[in-house]
């Protein structure tokens, strides 16, 4: 699994890359935003999970790259957006000047739209290729569901609302179920639902996005509390400076911590459940093993 991981990885790198096409064609100024992004990708991990689920689950091999690339354009747009000064006011992301601090907030939105642009291309010819008309609704719904106004956007919505005063544990985890779970249950469930997965494997995978999303987050609410700029490679402190949701400042650090540990313990008992080998769900781990990574340099104590 290590090696076919490393290869895909690799697939996937090439394919983020290389998806917006030729960029010394456009306006140089869009082009030299694109090039700074496309350059520093991140971990790539929702991209080299729905690979990964895509052919585990029969897509074509284009097919799983197109919507692993596809996904994480959008993904990425996400962050350009979520880091502007009117949203979280970043100035750091990936160990780098966040878009709009190296290119202007004009451009830096440009960038964003021409990856969302792209993103949902890739993301429709992949839809296309479904295995029957009920799929290809079904597949529909779910990307409308995780990325419209029920998903990310309404999840940004809420974030920035203003949260100061009075937040509670249920209203945090609401809103990382909608800004942060919708984008991992995307590339687990989108290419089983688009292939050849079982009724009962997306049911389960449905709820393991949903747990691993939450966990993804609650680990990002400990490093924006917990980490300096350096350590965490991103602008540290803005969720109490801007007054955004953070599970720590609504239920303090260690009810964080053990609502951590909960949902990893059942995240991995319904990933055991899966049906069939459980070296066919080996990619899974890889969403497994970053959290309690990232939460042991956090917290300077292993979790799992």
């Amino acid at each position: 699994m290590e090696r076919r991981c490393a290869c895909a990885k690799s697939i996937v790198a090439t394919a983020y890359q290389q998806g917006m096409g030729p960029l010394d064609q456009l306006e140089p100024r869009l082009s030299a935003a694109l090039h700074d992004v496309l350059a520093k990708p991140g971990s790539l991990t929702r991209a080299l999970i729905a690979y990964l689920m895509g052919m585990e689950m029969g897509l074509t091999e284009e097919s799983a790259r197109g919507l692993a690339c596809g996904i994480e354009y959008l993904h990425t747009a996400s962050l350009i957006f979520d880091d502007l000064p009117a949203m979280d006011d970043a100035r750091l992301r990936r160990g780098m000047p966040c878009l709009h601090v190296a290119h202007g907030e004009a451009v830096a939105m440009l960038a964003a739209l021409a990856m969302i642009n792209r993103g949902y291309s890739l993301l429709w010819q992949a839809v296309a290729k479904a295995r029957s008309k009920e799929r290809l609704a079904k597949a529909t719904q779910l990307v409308e569901e995780c990325l419209g106004t029920a998903g990310l956007i309404g999840g940004q919505a809420y974030d920035i609302r203003g949260w100061r005063e009075g937040q509670t544990a249920h209203e945090v985890i609401e809103v990382a179920r909608r800004k942060t779970a919708t984008l991992l249950r995307l590339p687990l469930v989108l290419p089983a639902i688009i292939g050849s997965g079982s009724d009962r494997e997306i049911q389960a995978l449905e709820r393991l996005g949903l747990l691993r999303g939450l966990s993804y987050q609650i680990v990002d609410d400990l490093k924006d509390v917990m980490l300096a700029d350096a350590a965490s490679g991103k602008s540290s402190g803005r969720d109490e400076l801007m007054g955004r949701p953070n599970l720590v400042s609504a239920e303090g650090f260690q009810p964080a911590l053990q609502r951590l540990r909960k949902m990893m313990r059942i995240a991995d008992e319904v990933q055991r459940r899966l049906p069939g080998n459980p070296e066919r769900w080996g990619m899974l781990s890889l969403l497994r093993v970053t959290i309690p990574m990232t939460a042991k340099v956090v917290t300077n104590s292993a979790i799992a």
